[in-house]
Order: structure tokens, then sequence, then C-alpha cells
């Protein structure tokens, strides 16, 4: 594929917290900032471009809007028993348990919240969007600190 482009827009990004069940330090509750960038190769269309960049950033704001401002869960993680009651949800694992506002919460179906299983899901749900693309994805939660998916 000849060409390549990147995107990357400071304001498109989501503020979760999440935790990884069973690390030592970031198994508590903790937050960050996270940035999204692409990168996506291609043939380029009949507009010479490969894909229209207001079209991309459009795209990824609705994929980081449900994120924004949630607790972050994965469901598809090993030892995590997520429970629904009412209008909250209930998450068991290694000896602790969260009681939160269902509204507060955002289940991703990944193993676990880290920036390369974000990065992987972000990837897949533009994969669907643009198959023919090969599409590159990095999310950074600090600066300086980022996992990058490619396929």
């Amino acid at each position: 594929m000849p060409f390549e482009i990147d995107f990357e827009d400071p304001r498109i990004g989501f503020a979760s917290a999440h935790f990884i069940i069973g690390h030592d330090k970031c198994g508590c509750l903790h937050g960050h900032n996270y940035f999204i960038k692409v990168k996506i190769s291609g043939d380029i269309n009949e507009q010479h471009m490969v894909l229209d960049y207001g079209i991309l950033k459009e795209e990824l704001k609705k994929l980081v809007k449900p994120l924004d401002h949630k607790v972050l869960i994965p469901s598809n993680a090993d030892g995590l028993v997520i429970e629904t009651k009412e209008d909250s949800i209930e998450i068991t694992s290694c000896d602790k348990r969260y009681l939160l506002p269902a509204e507060d919460v955002h289940q991703l179906p990944v193993p676990a919240t880290t920036a390369e299983e974000l990065a992987k899901y972000f990837h897949q749900e533009l994969q669907k969007i643009w198959p023919k693309f090969k599409i590159k994805v990095t999310i950074e939660e600090a600066p300086g600190a980022s996992a990058t998916y490619t396929k």
C-alpha cells in the first residue's frame, strides 16, 4: 500500500479509570487521560486521498465518547466476576469488590484494560469500518507511555 496518513488530535481522547487484575501497583483503581493516534495505509481515492481526515476524526470521536469519564471493565477477563444489580454493577476480583453506578461503567470485550488491549480494541473497531486499509493504532496513557497495535 503506497500511501499512508497519520492522525493525532489532542482533543480526541478520553479520561477513564481502570485497574489491572493481579498487578501489584496497577491493581488499584486509578485513571489516565488517554489519547489515540492512528496511521492508515492504502491506495488513494478519486479525491487523491487515502481517507478524508474529517471522516476519520468523526469516527474516532464516536469510538472514544462512550469511554470518556467511565470506569473501564474488561468483560473478557479471567478471574473477574461482573454482576448487574438494579442500577449498579458489582465487580469482584482478587479479594476486592467494587460497587459502581451502572451509568459510570463501560464494559469492553477485552481480557484487560491495558494500553495494549485498548490499542487492539480500537484497531478492530476501525478495521470493521475500513477493512481495505492497513491500520495502526497507538494508545497513549501518559506522556511517553504508549502501546501500539497493527495487523
